[in-house]
C-alpha cells in the first residue's frame, strides 16, 4: 500500500477498478453479442455456403470471445461481492491470505496460488 494510503483508501481505489474493469467487460460483452444492422441479411447454408464461411467463421469466433469475457466479467462482478463483504483477499478453498502480487496481477483472484494449482 502506499505510503499515506489508508486500507480504505486501498479498497475504495480497487473498487473503483474492479467496476471500471466490470464496466469495460459489459461494454465489449454487448458489442460482441449484438445483431448485425442489416434486418435482411442472412446467412445462406446449401450450394452458396461457401460464400458466407467468413461471415460464420467471424460470428463463431465473437461468440466465443463474449462467453470468455462474458465469464471474466462474472469473476469480477464477484470479487466487488467479496470487496465489498470483507472476504476479499482470502482462498475461497483454504481460507490463507492471496498473496498481494498475485492479487496486482489478477484483481479477481478467488484462490492462493497452491490451490490454484489443484484444479
Amino acid at each position: 500500500m502506499p505510503q499515506g494510503q489508508s486500507p480504505s483508501d486501498s479498497e475504495e481505489e480497487l473498487g473503483h477498478l474492479l467496476a471500471e474493469r466490470l464496466q469495460l467487460l459489459e461494454s465489449e460483452v454487448a458489442e460482441l453479442t449484438t445483431r448485425p444492422s442489416e434486418p435482411g441479411a442472412q446467412i445462406q447454408y446449401g450450394k452458396r455456403a461457401g460464400d458466407h464461411i467468413a461471415e460464420v467463421t467471424d460470428n463463431l469466433a465473437r461468440a466465443r470471445a463474449a462467453e470468455q469475457l462474458f465469464k471474466l466479467a462474472e469473476q469480477v462482478r464477484s470479487a466487488l461481492d467479496r470487496l465489498h463483504g470483507g472476504s476479499y483477499g482470502s482462498c475461497e478453498v483454504c481460507g490463507a491470505a492471496i498473496p498481494p502480487e498475485r492479487l496486482e496481477a489478477l484483481p479477481w483472484a478467488v484462490r492462493c496460488v497452491a490451490c490454484a494449482g489443484l484444479r
